[in-house]
């Protein structure tokens, strides 16, 4: 809130730059005071407080204060300078703000059951501030202009309520600590923040909470920060230049988070997620977007869902998975596509497929019993995928032209890796450490080479491993070693001037 002498300083500057006279604006000075007060035990019957303030002119100032029962309270000012404070406390609470131009600032509390709070400010400079403490309790804020900020902080169960504002530079917050929470915040312009972001480092806690944030223009934030509770329903919808979608410090099971981006320059962060059977589904459709960033995107639990797919140019990912049964997909579809996924935990399954030219994936889990595929159809792509544990599936599969493979694999009983290459110069390397490994390359087209000797890869050392080689095609080459005992290599080459070289030790 605004001291006087300030807003008065401010005032000034602002009627001199638009080339009003201040007499024009300043002949009158309102100011309201209204103070009720009806107070009832349980078993009265006493029904009382309706107050009703209108201005319409210059500098108004209105304080309204009811303490008691079935109250009611309406503000109206319109004109240059309005301030309301509102402070309501009992039982069926409705109050209603309305200013229109220039300067406002609202701050409205209350405390008690059945609330209804109702705030709409215009053009230029308009600040809100809703603190509502009890059940069933509701806030609107609406605001149209320029550099406006929005605050609403709800305490207790079945709480409600929504942030819509219009044009540039505009906060807003949502904060509860309850049950059955649902907050709506939209914002029209440029440099917007949305909210359920921590006013402090403690949590954003409750159950149950449904948090929508749409924004649509330039440099927007969307954030969902600090929240501890199960059941919460997180949705963030940009569409503009330079967005960020912010998912941060979140702690609880049965969550849904969906972050859609449309434009240039986005980013989508989920850091510090702890929580097990969540829905995680980022879609980003545009240029030079980024799911990570500076800050790899990770969530730890199990029974996980997670979606990502991005569509455009120059895209990123950086994902990691720390948990049980969790169920990883990436779509990448467009030019120059970077990806890094890393699972540390059993039974995860990891699906990654890029469609475009200058792909790059890279694929590791860590664990039992995960299944990892690695799609890549276009050009000059590049794919690695790497296990460490036992009971392992790996797939690697590549259609296009320049490609390469790299497959590794640390441990026992890792049946059925596959890797399969169609299209031009394919090169494939394996890297296989540990006893009873199957592994299976097929490649069909021309150059391709499976790798080994002098120059690197095709290394496998242990005992009972499996190795199956088909080529079909030009110029294929496999070379090799094999260090172990009871290993077995089978070499299939069906074209012109194909070159095998086995050794086993």
């Amino acid at each position: 809130m605004k001291t006087q002498t300030k807003k008065s300083m401010i005032a000034l500057a602002i009627a001199a730059g638009l080339g009003m006279s201040l007499s024009a604006h300043a002949d009158t000075d309102n100011s309201i005071t209204v103070t009720q007060t009806t107070t009832v035990t349980d078993g009265a019957s006493v029904i009382g407080q309706e107050a009703s303030v209108t201005q319409t002119g210059d500098q108004h100032t209105t304080v309204l204060t009811q303490d008691g029962d079935d109250q009611t309270a309406s503000i109206m000012q319109e004109g240059w300078w309005a301030e309301a404070y509102v402070n309501s406390k009992g039982q069926g609470n409705n109050v209603e703000v309305n200013q229109a131009d220039l300067w406002h600032i609202a701050d409205v509390k209350i405390e008690g059951d059945g609330n209804e709070a109702l705030v709409e400010q215009k053009d230029f400079f308009n600040e809100t501030s809703i603190i509502i403490t009890g059940t069933e309790n509701g806030a609107d804020v609406y605001q149209d202009g320029g550099q406006n900020e929005a605050a609403v902080e709800l305490l207790g169960d079945n709480n409600s309520a929504a942030i819509t504002q219009e044009g540039d530079q505009n906060f807003g917050v949502f904060r509860v600590e309850g049950n059955g929470n649902d907050g709506d915040i939209t914002q029209y312009g440029n440099n917007n923040t949305a909210g359920l972001v921590s006013l402090d480092i403690t949590p954003n806690i409750g159950n149950n909470n449904d948090v929508e944030v749409y924004q649509e223009g330039d440099n927007n934030l969307g954030a969902v920060k600090g929240v501890l509770g199960d059941n919460n329903n997180f949705v963030v919808n940009q569409e503009g230049n330079s967005n960020t979608g912010f998912v941060y410090s979140l702690t609880g099971s049965d969550n849904e988070i969906e972050i859609g981006q449309e434009g240039n320059n986005n980013t989508a962060y989920l850091a510090l997620t702890n929580g097990d059977d969540n829905d995680v589904e980022i879609t980003q459709d545009g240029n030079s977007n980024t799911v990570g960033d500076t800050l790899i995107a990770d969530i730890q639990g199990n029974d996980n869902n997670i979606d990502l797919e991005q569509e455009g140019n120059n895209n990123s990912t950086e994902f990691q998975v720390w948990g049980n049964e969790n169920d990883i997909d990436l779509d990448q579809e467009g030019n120059t596509n970077f990806a890094t996924f890393g699972a540390y935990g059993d039974d995860n399954d990891i699906d990654m497929s890029s469609d475009g030219n200058d792909n790059q994936i890279f694929a590791f889990a860590d664990g039992e019993d995960n299944d990892l595929e690695v799609h890549q159809d276009g050009d000059t792509n590049y794919g690695y995928a790497g296990v460490e544990g036992s009971d392992n599936e790996v797939d690697i599969d590549q259609d296009g032209a320049e490609n390469e493979a790299l497959v590794t694999v640390v441990g026992f009983d890792n049946t059925d890796v596959e890797a399969t290459q169609e299209g031009d110069l394919n090169l494939i390397d394996l890297i296989i450490t540990g006893d009873e490994n199957s592994s299976i390359i097929t490649q069909v087209g021309d150059r391709n080479w499976v790798g080994g000797e002098d120059e690197s890869a095709f290394a496998v050392n242990g005992t009972g491993n499996s190795l199956m080689i088909a080529q079909t095609g030009n110029d294929n080459l496999v070379t090799g070693s094999q260090t172990g005992t009871a290993n077995s290599i089978t070499v299939t080459q069906t074209g012109e001037f194909n070159t095998a070289t086995v050794m086993q030790n």
